[in-house]
């Protein structure tokens, strides 16, 4: 007799043409929240068109998904724009996680705004705790951001990140770290692709496109598992009722980035190739007594540029001790985000720190003066960007992509930021109004400047941030991204910790592929001691960092040697990225020089962020094709 079939799986599901119903492998997706954790404690049953807060946030579609929360795009009656909601599961132990996430974000908000890194951390604008006849879920509001780098990477899995794109996004998450860091004395403990974030520019009328132009969001009717009760490791399950439960799992629909900036000829490149040709043209008409003096400015300014993005009105997974894996959401690191200074006191405000107003504020504490209207015999000398040409005389090459194979390894300054120099020509006079010499010598036009680079991230997921000295847990990171202190189970760790992660995630950028990706091998060894062998092959001895561990004897013996994997074999960085990935001697050197000094091996040595947020190989050209096509 033949074996009985399985009965096929079917699912209910609402789409713009109307209900459907499909067959399914499973009786949910895989890519979406288990039915099982809408029990008591779990998830809130959110639908498309609730609201919050007293008709505040009208939900208008699922942003994704977290261990933690589920993330809608709302739209705020308030103020008229959109954010991003996260809705926190009931339990104790998420509510208590939540309450501490926002003491922390709290704390960032008291911190040093002006700082250039501070635009490269995702702010929180609210937060509140909506009721329902069984439970209680804490709510946070974030600015709408678009998708993670992992989604980037896996857009480019076959070539790699381009390695200017790649440089920019470094130096901005080492200006958030260092920010982080220093003004906030708070270790991140969970750098990965994930919890980095795109900013979009110009959000709302992105947002308003994507809605009128994106499908109806779609979900699918399934039964929600009764919870099991557990009792002296013995599972009670319960009588079946009459009526099963149901719960309505809609599909996440993260917010893309913007497709104007996905083309080396967009307009937006060709508008800053312009400007820049212009900004050029006026600097080479400046007298060589005042450029000298601009020179300060056009290197502030353009710093400015080059570390945020054309972002002014933008606005997870945890780790658990063993290996975090990707479900493809792009959202998930919502699931803990960082706070704006001043919504949190202010929910009216609108002007929040991610504003232009906020950056013009900075910029005008650099003593950058706008431009007035030019009028006869008046001085108004201009601060250019750097030439070309200076900008090449410092810039390293860039590596040459190999023909085949695997690949290469914030707030904004406005856009128009006009500056005039009439601080300068005052010097040439005593009076409050500059001489008629001095006219005569200074009287160029105000050159805008150009807008800044195509892209800025932002830092997200401070769910598992802690103090630097006093440690709210020990077990932190994520595997591919842990760092060898971690590994070993010491508790001397700070913020060099999430320092390491940065390296790890600038190697995976670069070549699409994990720098560690350890692995076990049944009851020969764990992944821990795959781990540590994968770092010693590609960066030496582990030294003394190997001991005063939790962990420290139960992956080395009395000699110092691993305890379980005896045969390594050497392949150094340099070496992995001139023979696996095919970078030339020269580039695989210069990025060598950059990741080396993150990943150290004794964290005691290892760089700062505000070490490493300056290196050489960060320096880009701003008009870089690669930069401006992804």
């Amino acid at each position: 007799m033949a074996p009985k079939q399985p009965c096929a799986k079917y699912q209910y599901v609402v789409t713009s043409s109307g209900p459907k119903i499909v067959p399914v492998p499973d009786a949910y997706s895989k890519d979406e929240e288990a039915p099982a954790d809408y029990n008591t404690g779990g998830y809130l049953q959110v639908k498309i068109r609730d609201t919050f807060k007293d008709g505040r946030y009208l939900v208008l579609r699922k942003l994704g998904w977290g261990h933690f929360s589920t993330v809608w795009l709302v739209k705020d009656n308030h103020t008229r724009k959109h954010s991003a909601l996260k809705v926190v599961k009931s339990a104790g132990r998420y509510a208590e996680t939540a309450r501490d996430e926002i003491k922390l974000l709290r704390q960032v908000m008291d911190a040093n705004i002006s700082h250039p890194g501070r635009h490269h951390v995702v702010s929180f604008l609210d937060h509140f705790e909506h009721p329902t006849p069984d439970d209680n879920h804490i709510c946070l509001v974030f600015e709408p951001l678009g998708e993670n780098l992992l989604a980037l990477i896996e857009r480019h899995k076959k070539t790699g990140v381009a390695v200017d794109l790649v440089r920019v996004i470094a130096k901005q998450l080492l200006l958030g770290l260092q920010y982080l860091h220093d003004e906030c004395d708070l270790v991140h403990t969970d750098i990965k692709p994930e919890n980095i974030l795109i900013s979009i520019p110009d959000v709302e009328a992105h947002i308003q496109d994507e809605l009128s132009r994106s499908p109806s969001p779609t979900s699918r009717k399934v039964v929600v598992p009764p919870k099991q009760l557990t009792r002296a490791s013995v599972a009670i399950p319960r009588h079946k009722s009459t009526r099963e439960r149901q719960v309505e799992i809609f599909d996440s629909q993260p917010l893309s980035s913007p497709s104007s900036y996905s083309c080396p000829n967009s307009p937006a490149r060709l508008s800053y190739i312009t400007r820049v040709a212009s900004a050029q043209s006026a600097s080479a008409s400046i007298p060589s007594s005042f450029r000298r003096m601009n020179d300060v400015r056009r290197k502030s300014v353009t710093k400015l540029a080059l570390t945020t993005g054309p972002f002014a009105e933008s606005t997870s997974s945890t780790p658990d001790g063993s290996d975090s894996s990707r479900s493809g959401c792009s959202s998930s690191a919502y699931d803990s985000v960082m706070v704006s200074s001043s919504v949190a006191t202010s929910l009216s405000n609108d002007t929040p720190p991610t504003s232009v107003a906020s950056v013009t504020s900075a910029v005008d504490k650099m003593r950058f003066t706008s431009a007035e209207k030019a009028k006869e015999d008046n001085c108004t000398c201009t601060c250019g960007v750097e030439s070309a040409a200076e900008d090449d005389e410092r810039r390293p090459e860039r590596p040459t992509r190999p023909a085949a194979g695997p690949s290469l390894l914030t707030q904004t300054a406005p856009r128009d930021l006009a500056t005039s120099t009439s601080s300068i020509c005052s010097q040439h006079s005593t009076s409050s109004r500059p001489s008629a010499d001095a006219h005569s010598e200074c009287s160029q036009d105000p050159t805008p400047m150009p807008p800044p680079l195509p892209i800025s991230i932002k830092i997200a997921d401070l769910g598992n941030a802690t103090p630097t000295h006093k440690h709210f847990t020990e077990d932190i990171q994520t595997r591919q991204y842990r760092s060898p202190e971690a590994i070993v189970g010491r508790t001397d760790w700070g913020a060099t910790a999430d320092i390491w992660s940065v390296a790890c995630v600038v190697f995976e950028l670069l070549t699409a592929e994990y720098l560690f990706d350890p692995q076990s091998q049944g009851d020969l060894f764990g992944k821990d001691d795959d781990h540590i062998a994968q770092i010693i092959e590609l960066l030496g001895e582990y030294g003394e960092t190997k001991w005063n561990g939790r962990f420290s004897r139960d992956l080395f013996d009395s000699s110092g040697s691993l305890r379980y994997i005896r045969s390594l074999k050497p392949w150094p960085l340099k070496r992995v990225m001139v023979e696996k990935y095919l970078w030339s001697e020269k580039d695989a050197e210069a990025l060598c020089s950059f990741l080396e000094p993150m990943l150290t091996i004794d964290h005691r040595e290892r760089k700062h962020a505000r070490d490493m947020v300056d290196h050489p190989w960060l320096e880009v050209d701003p008009l870089s094709e690669d930069l401006w096509g992804w």
